[in-house]
């Protein structure tokens, strides 16, 4: 599959303009004026996952977490990210980010998430256009208290522990929830009703600021996001992208439960 082809029907899906100004989504690094027979989904971009394109002869990374956020002054090799940027270079790799254009996309993260959760007759959570938007809010499908919930949510995203905002006791049924961190919609999580909302990297502050709303909070971690990407290989797939796609096997997740 030609790149350029790849880019124009990868944002028909995820187009880059649904990203947040802050951002920095598309191509990174490298070319897609090239051939790409294999693809590697990864959620970030770190230099085990680099090494392992090279080894599965990928020609480019599609990876969630931007490596290059601000500009940069300098490429120092000798620095983690400076070596990355070599190796990709060396290497002939080309990066592709698809960040908060693919979180707000109507196909991609948030929705993942929420069917992930089995959610019934969920929608947007915080529109950023008018027919997409950040997050998702639905119902389960009986109400049930958070701590009986609790094991549920962390069989579905395999998670060992998970940090409760709130009263384990309050029964729930309208459940919100967005994938990274989710500090920055916790008011609107609110506004739209929500018994107890899902998200990663919940600030001190903003979890204070939930108590005071009296808005449950469940804490799952940024990593809980590489669960889309197996969900994105399969939509690639039945959108007849031709080309190869493999997904990572590098554990990005820098924490350990110890």
């Amino acid at each position: 599959m030609n790149g350029i082809m790849f880019q124009k029907k990868f944002e028909k899906y995820f187009p880059i303009n649904l990203a947040y100004n802050w951002d920095n989504v598309g191509l990174q690094i490298g070319s897609l004026n090239r051939e790409i027979n294999k693809i590697l989904l990864s959620l970030d971009l770190t230099l085990e996952v680099v090494k392992e394109a090279i080894k599965k002869d990928a020609e480019l990374i599609l990876v969630h977490h931007p490596l290059i956020f601000s500009p940069i002054k300098a490429i120092i090799t000798d620095d983690y990210q400076g070596k990355i940027i070599e190796l990709l270079i060396k290497n002939n790799i080309t990066v592709y980010v698809a960040h908060t254009n693919f979180d707000i996309s109507n196909y991609g993260m948030n929705m993942i998430l929420a069917e992930m959760l089995e959610l019934e007759n969920h929608e947007i959570l915080d529109f950023t256009t008018e027919t997409e938007g950040l997050g998702r809010i639905g119902d389960l499908k009986v109400p049930i208290t958070i701590e009986e919930y609790i094991p549920v949510v962390k069989k579905v995203f395999n998670l060992q522990s998970i940090k409760l905002i709130g009263d384990k006791n309050k029964k729930i049924q309208k459940i919100a929830i967005s994938g990274g961190s989710g500090s920055s919609i916790i008011q609107k999580a609110k506004k739209m009703g929500a018994d107890l909302y899902i998200s990663g990297d919940i600030t001190y502050h903003h979890a204070l600021d939930a108590l005071g709303m009296e808005l449950n909070i469940l804490d799952v971690g940024h990593n809980i996001e590489k669960y889309s990407l197996s969900f994105l290989k399969e939509f690639l797939s039945d959108k007849k992208f031709d080309c190869s796609i493999v997904l990572s096997e590098i554990n990005t997740d820098p924490y350990q439960n110890v």
